[in-house]
């Protein structure tokens, strides 16, 4: 009986061994649970390759011919890695459980520059995007409910955060925000206020600079003075009432490009616009001559108070071309009109597209 028992100890140690064995499907790894195949894990790549630009959580993800819930993002999944931005999706199961961030997922990546968690996702664990020494803007979506601690704890460059209803009397874990000495805008869209836990949300010495944004129907709700506890929500150096109670979104900004000039619109009334600008250059072989400034990328976000940044809208231009020697007509290129297309032509573009 006991030599039953013994073997019948490996063959379950050798199925959950072989169900935790990571895979990749489309740009992620994953592990799946021997007891639950419909859940999934993302890890980190097991071959120590890193995962890099422009991400997109799934909330779902296909194996063995089912569909399976992306349940949780593990530990140090993404820790280090040089990605620039994720989105992260998520979906609630059948108890309204829905993706967890687990501990330390983000942490140290320090080419990460925003963050947007989605509905469906329940839960951003300890220390989860501590340290991005560049992130700029954080999304908490309507579903998350807890936020751990030291979760965006010394994220310096951090200046916005919008956070989502489900976190209307719940609880923000200790020093949360601490080190995020540029954070100046912080949205909450719950009807009453987060509370503190055991330890401080924010450094004292934040509060001058921040804004705390809220729907205008909630307002009497943070700012009271009955005696309840509200900190840190009435320290803030200025809050401001909003017109919605949900979060909106930013239309996704159109570019256009002609004689030198590049231009943003956006159907969002009264957007402004954050823009970067990026040189790709050809491969020329053997060549005399060509475009020293071959052409760009122009990247762009439209961004309004009280909306959640657009998406970001890309394009590229070709920059060939001078003004002809005889007929005296530009071409496409020669940004600064002096006859030739070269450095000087580049730097000029960069100003005009950076508002410079």
């Amino acid at each position: 009986m006991k030599k039953c028992l013994f073997l019948f100890f490996l063959a379950a140690m050798s199925l959950t061994a072989s169900a935790q064995k990571p895979e990749k499907i489309g740009d992620f790894w994953y592990t799946f649970a021997s007891w639950d195949q419909t859940q999934a894990t993302i890890v980190a790549d097991p071959n120590g390759g890193n995962y890099s630009g422009d991400l997109v959580i799934p909330a779902v993800v296909e194996h063995n011919g089912q569909e399976c819930r992306v349940a949780y993002i593990g530990k140090r999944a993404f820790s280090g890695t040089k990605i620039l931005s994720v989105t992260i999706k998520g979906k609630l199961n059948e108890n309204g459980n829905g993706l967890s961030i687990g501990e330390n997922a983000f942490s140290d990546c320090n080419s990460l520059t925003s963050v947007k968690i989605e509905e469906g996702v329940t839960s951003i664990d300890y220390y989860a995007f501590y340290k991005c020494a560049n992130l700029t803007s954080v999304v908490v979506g309507d579903d998350v409910s807890y936020v751990g601690n030291q979760a965006f704890q010394n994220c310096p460059s951090l200046t916005t955060v919008f956070l989502g209803k489900a976190m209307s009397a719940k609880r923000i874990g200790a020093s949360a925000f601490l080190g995020c000495k540029n954070l100046k805008d912080f949205y909450c869209y719950g009807e009453f206020c987060p509370k503190q836990g055991w330890g401080l949300i924010f450094e004292d010495s934040q509060f001058e600079n921040m804004t705390l944004h809220v729907p205008e129907a909630y307002y009497t709700n943070y700012i009271f003075d009955d005696g309840r506890d509200n900190y840190p929500w009435q320290h803030f150096g200025s809050v401001k009432k909003m017109q919605n109670t949900k979060m909106w979104q930013c239309e996704k900004p159109k570019i256009s490009y002609a004689n030198g000039n590049v231009s943003f619109t956006c159907d969002t009334s009264g957007a402004t616009f954050n823009s970067t600008v990026e040189y790709v250059e050809n491969s020329f072989n053997n060549a005399s001559e060509f475009p020293a400034p071959s052409h760009f990328r122009v990247r762009v976000v439209a961004v309004k108070d009280g909306y959640l940044p657009s998406e970001m809208a890309e394009q590229e231009f070709a920059l060939a071309g001078i003004v002809d020697a005889k007929t005296g007509d530009y071409k496409e290129g020669d940004v600064n009109r002096d006859g030739n297309v070269n450095d000087a032509d580049r730097l000029k573009l960069t100003n005009i597209i950076m508002n410079k």
